[in-house]
């Protein structure tokens, strides 16, 4: 059936957390992966700041907590928080997993805008 984009990136991206074999660097230099591997240390580490107690999610608090961290003193900075934590608590139980993370950030940098325009919804 295929998956979409997004998917596609959510899962390169847990293939790349997953990866534990030090004899592919030969083979990941040659297909570019040294770029790839810092936007997913770039987006893993935005995580963990985000989730600041470590347990896997990050709440409402937290992300006020982060962006309060990143703002100082913006009078809106609040607001701004709850906005993003809104688009990424996809499900709605008040906590953002990784998954969701991942798929918000996708739509932040507009890869779901890219893929309509293409009119190529799977990879």
């Amino acid at each position: 059936m295929g998956m979409k984009f997004n998917e596609f990136i959510v899962l390169l991206c847990l293939v790349y957390l997953l990866k534990d074999d030090p004899t592919a660097d030969h083979a990941k230099s040659r297909m570019g992966m040294p770029n790839l591997e810092a936007t997913f240390e770039t987006l893993v580490d935005t995580f963990v700041f985000l989730d600041k107690n470590k347990d896997g999610y990050v709440s409402k608090n937290e992300m006020v907590q982060a962006i309060n961290e990143t703002t100082s003193g913006e009078r809106s900075s609040g607001r701004i928080a709850m906005k993003r934590f809104e688009e990424m608590d996809w499900d709605r139980n008040g906590m953002v997993n990784f998954k969701e993370f991942l798929f918000a950030f996708t739509r932040w940098v507009g890869i779901d805008d890219i893929e309509d325009e293409e009119g190529e919804e799977n990879v």
